[in-house]
């Protein structure tokens, strides 16, 4: 019994280690940080469009797999067995009897398209054709996700930043505050300076509360795009924001559609889709073209009704075989041979031999008039076809329309960046002379406040102004084909 115990703790304790080390292997250990590299591959591994648009590849390989077989030929067996009674026709003489009949028929046959219109080989390329389609919109699925994962991950070290700067304000206002109690402790200054501070203060922690639900939002965003589990203790990868260049973008929003259109496989796949229709055309034309097959069969049977005869010597008897001058009264006498013809059973196994039968047939069939089916379906592959040539074009339409607003969008974020660092320079400049007179007693906390608030929102803008820029040269990078990393 005891051993019992030790055994299936044994093994519970095995499936729970199992259970333990595939999620590890799934997730990330607590206390970890995710880089934008992790963030994207577990977001392509989890994603359930993806995942859908994988089983459409391997569907369509199967389809492709089933065309091509479908150049062999087929081979199919028969076997059936009857039981008759009363009247009926025995199969295999076609005479009427009245029995019980107990009949059996084995065949096997086969056919073969010899030429059906190159009906085969169109289908084998158009069906090739749909495994690359489906391939290309797997791979676009995969790069659509890897951008929205980018700008959720940027929107994170955002707010984190926001967070960070925030927290330094908070900090400088406690400095402050701390020198203006003991200021007026000592008689220099009113309490209404250092109320004004605490008010400063307040303030600032609710700037720091609000920028941290904002990056427990944007967390919850970013985990959300990955299809991950909401985890508490989700951090990404730290980045240094100074190591984050601003630097202007090298190509035109030209040359960048021109690099997206090679690549892109939005793009692709929609190329391919009028590939997939001319084919389709040539496929359709097969119904104008006559279908030749050749068939054979192997068969045989048995019945219990068929009669089997066998002849056995019965000796010499002398009979009358003519007459002399036709006269018949005088008969010509001869000694002819006797057979005697007895029914005997026909067993299994002889019948099914003796019927064995082989049959090959070629078949030719010439369409002549089939109420215009292949004349209409070939119009409509055509149609089908300048419609996915449209379709391309508003492809390259939207593209190229999304890149244009993305660049200027881009060169916009860039003059705002650079004029609110014209701005932070000028304020911080007009916050030093402002806290030197303030600590001089020649200004007051009005005037402090109010130049500490006009420099910490430009702060928080300069750091909104750099990531929007960088959201925006990282949605460019992506149509540049560029790898989504945050070097």
């Amino acid at each position: 019994m005891l051993q019992l115990i030790v055994a299936l703790g044994f093994l519970i304790a095995s499936a729970f280690s199992c259970s333990t080390s595939t999620k590890a292997q799934d997730s990330k250990p607590v206390g970890s940080t995710w880089s934008l590299e992790d963030c994207i591959q577990y977001g392509i591994k989890h994603n359930i469009s993806v995942q859908q648009s994988e089983l459409q590849i391997q569907g369509a390989n199967l389809n492709l797999q089933q065309s091509k077989y479908a150049r062999y030929p087929n081979v199919n067996a028969n076997v059936s067995q009857g039981l008759n009674w009363g009247r009926s026709i025995d199969p295999f003489t076609n005479s009427f009897v009245t029995q019980q009949v107990n009949n059996n028929n084995f065949s096997i046959s086969s056919g073969v398209t010899l030429f059906n219109g190159y009906r085969l080989q169109n289908t084998i390329r158009q069906n090739a054709n749909v495994v690359e389609v489906n391939q290309l919109n797997n791979e676009q699925a995969k790069q659509t996700l890897s951008l929205n994962i980018a700008v959720a991950y940027l929107n994170v070290l955002l707010n984190q930043e926001l967070l960070r700067t925030a927290q330094t304000n908070q900090l400088s206002t406690q400095a402050q505050l701390e020198r203006t109690q003991k200021l007026f402790e000592a008689g220099a200054i009113a309490e209404i300076d250092v109320i004004n501070l605490k008010a400063t203060l307040a303030n600032n922690q609710l700037a720091i509360t609000n920028t941290q639900n904002l990056l427990a939002n944007s967390k919850v965003t970013l985990q959300q795009q990955m299809n991950l589990p909401l985890e508490p203790s989700f951090e990404v990868k730290s980045v240094n924001v100074d190591n984050l260049s601003v630097t202007p973008i090298a190509e035109t929003s030209t040359q960048i559609y021109q690099t997206a259109e090679g690549t892109q496989a939005s793009v692709k796949s929609a190329d391919k889709t009028i590939q997939g229709n001319e084919i389709g055309i040539e496929l359709a034309k097969s119904g104008l073209y006559p279908t030749l097959s050749l068939n054979g069969v192997l068969f045989s049977g048995y019945s219990s009704a068929t009669p089997k005869f066998e002849t056995s010597d019965g000796g010499i008897v002398n009979r009358t075989v003519g007459f002399v001058n036709g006269d018949p009264s005088l008969p010509v006498v001869a000694p002819v041979p006797v057979f005697n013809r007895t029914e005997v059973p026909y067993k299994f196994f002889p019948q099914v031999s003796d019927n064995f039968r082989q049959q090959v047939s070629l078949q030719l069939n010439i369409p002549i008039f089939n109420a215009r089916q292949a004349r209409t379906q070939i119009e409509s592959a055509r149609l089908t076809k300048k419609n996915s040539e449209l379709q391309a074009t508003l492809v390259r339409n939207q593209l190229r329309q999304t890149i244009e607003q993305s660049y200027i969008d881009a060169q916009n974020a860039l003059q705002t960046y650079k004029t609110r660092q014209e701005q932070v320079t000028a304020l911080t400049n007009a916050f030093d002379v402002t806290e030197k007179r303030y600590q001089a007693g020649a200004s007051n906390v009005v005037d402090y406040n109010l130049a500490k608030n006009n420099l910490d929102v430009a702060k928080s803008d300069l750091v909104r102004s750099k990531y929007d820029y960088l959201f925006r040269k990282k949605v460019l990078d992506f149509y540049m084909n560029k790898p989504l990393t945050m070097d």
